[in-house]
């Protein structure tokens, strides 16, 4: 604390400086969207050096929008691009709210949230404070040699190193533990399940989930939609590598600081007995002084041992409680940072994304109104850019342009608007997600076709033998003939039978083999009814 204090005394400007430094940092990372769009809209404004007044010079290159058939201005896309980027970030809909909504119930964490930032500062806090219990004792040792106030600035060191590593650990250590709690919710639910019905689905994670396509799995058990969300190994079975760490280093950390500090007390009592020991063999005698006899001398040396052994034993007990007392205190603080773990944060793999969009939010009106709020504030604040924008073109191209195509543009400036140019977006990425989508199909059916082609190909393989071998068989009777046996009532079942069955093995491969034209117009038909 002297170290510290000095440091503030000597360089007061500058601590002050980069501590609010510090402090603007942090706020700016945390409203960064509302700051970026406020600094956007400035550098728009600003009457020379603005991008606006850069841009309306460039009226005359043309564009075509992708959405619809329209020309805009190049001057208009880029304005509107800028602003898109933040017009998208609040431009959230009922059905946002209602996947983040259904991801967070699937995977039961419907109810938690991430760790506030006061919460972390005051784990932090007393983790620090418990380690400065026992890391200046440990500096003793580490710098050995040093002065105290070296000793001071080496336990400040050490117990950032230990504060940062056990809070880390903890945390981690609780999610960890509500991970684990998840796996073994979904595997007693699939047990229950597979008891009450042989036929249960495996339990096996689909990665494809994620919270745009978390509806996908509706029809699927309890079990599946949680095992879905969440990180598992191949067995889907718990895992405690970060607890066993973390208890290890607990246990450690507790033990050798009880231990060093036992050491310290016992190490501070023998330089005490020494410097006393010490001071009474150079103690000066009274020479006129009387001696005193050997027996009152020696009740005196016992009675002063004695009582420096209770006073010893005293301070033992004492030290050795205080300080078993601390460890304890020191493990019952780890625990609390473990359960704070435990109870926040996510295990799910977009969990936190959909507790992010869901927000402090509890109703869907209440978040419908709050985004439409906000869109149409930036929707107003870009629409005003466009129009100046539009406005300024208009008068440089007035004094400037001759040509009637441009002039014609600049005249249906009326119909180009922000909210235009984001429905062009929209209806954009509507077609990408559809070609996407027709893609996919087409692939899923030529594998289809692929698949039927081969099977085809296999029966017919499989049955073209047995025709030609039933054939032969048929078409060859002189063994029959020659030797003239007359047949037994079962032996003539078996042969019609066998002459019965060759005749539907040919007819119905007859019926299975087909042209390239019968495939292709089968292939056609199947196809224009998928996409119907």
């Amino acid at each position: 604390m002297d170290f510290l204090t000095t440091l503030f005394n000597e360089y007061r400007m500058l601590v002050s400086a980069l501590l609010t430094t510090l402090t603007l940092i942090v706020m700016i990372t945390i409203w960064w969207d509302k700051v970026s769009f406020w600094c956007l809209n400035v550098y728009y404004s600003l009457p020379l050096i603005g991008r606006e007044n850069r841009l309306s010079k460039d009226y005359e290159t043309t564009v075509k929008s992708k959405g619809h058939d329209q020309t805009w201005l190049n001057s208009e896309t880029l304005l509107c691009a800028e602003f898109a980027s933040h017009y998208e970030k609040v431009n959230k809909d009922e059905e946002l709210f209602a996947k983040s909504q259904d991801y967070l119930g699937k995977v039961t964490e419907n109810g938690r949230k991430n760790l506030h930032a006061i919460g972390w500062i005051l784990i932090a806090a007393l983790v620090f404070v418990e380690a400065m219990g026992f890391s200046y004792v440990l500096s003793g040792f580490t710098i050995p040699g040093a002065s105290e106030s070296m000793q001071q600035q080496g336990a400040l060191g050490i117990a950032f190193i230990i504060s940062v590593l056990l809070v880390g650990l903890t945390h981690f250590t609780g999610h960890e533990l509500h991970a684990n709690s998840l796996i073994k919710k979904a595997k007693v639910w699939w047990k229950n399940a597979k008891n009450r019905d042989r036929e249960t689905p495996e339990l096996a994670p689909n990665n494809r989930i994620n919270l745009d396509k978390t509806f996908e799995d509706d029809a699927e058990p309890q079990y599946k939609q949680l095992i879905n969300r969440i990180t598992t190994n191949a067995e889907v079975k718990p895992r405690y590598l970060v607890t066993i760490i973390t208890a290890v280093a607990i246990i450690v950390i507790a033990v050798l600081a009880t231990y060093v500090r036992g050491q310290v007390l016992e190490k501070e009592h023998i330089e005490t007995v020494l410097i006393d020991t010490s001071s009474s063999m150079y103690q000066e005698q009274d020479p006129y002084a009387e001696a005193v006899p050997a027996i009152l001398l020696q009740d005196k040396q016992e009675t002063d041992a004695k009582g420096d052994d209770d006073v010893w034993d005293r301070e033992k007990k004492g030290g050795w409680g205080t300080f078993i007392f601390l460890a304890f205190l020191f493990v019952l603080l780890q625990i609390f940072g473990i359960l704070i773990g435990f109870k926040t944060g996510f295990a799910g793999k977009h969990s936190s994304d959909a507790r992010k969009e869901i927000g402090p939010f509890k109703s869907e009106r209440e978040f419908i109104a709050y985004y439409s709020r906000l869109k149409q504030q930036v929707a107003r604040i870009a629409q005003k850019r466009l129009t100046n924008l539009q406005q300024k073109m208009n008068q440089r191209a007035e004094a400037n342009c001759q040509d009637p195509k441009v002039l014609h543009v600049l005249e249906a400036c009326g119909e180009r608007s922000f909210l235009n140019y984001m429905e062009d977006l929209g209806v954009t990425e509507t077609n990408f997600d559809n070609k996407t989508r027709q893609r996919a199909h087409q692939s899923q059916m030529d594998n289809k076709a692929f698949m039927s082609t081969n099977a085809h190909s296999v029966q017919t393989t499989t049955i073209e033998p047995a025709i030609q071998t039933v054939e032969h068989t048929i078409a060859d009777p002189a063994p029959v003939a020659a030797t003239m046996i007359p047949e037994t009532t079962s032996e003539a079942e078996a042969r019609i039978r066998q002459e019965l069955l060759a005749e539907m093995a040919k007819s119905k491969a007859d019926k299975v083999v087909e042209t390239e034209e019968q495939m292709r117009e089968r292939l056609r038909k199947e196809l224009m009814q998928e996409l119907s």
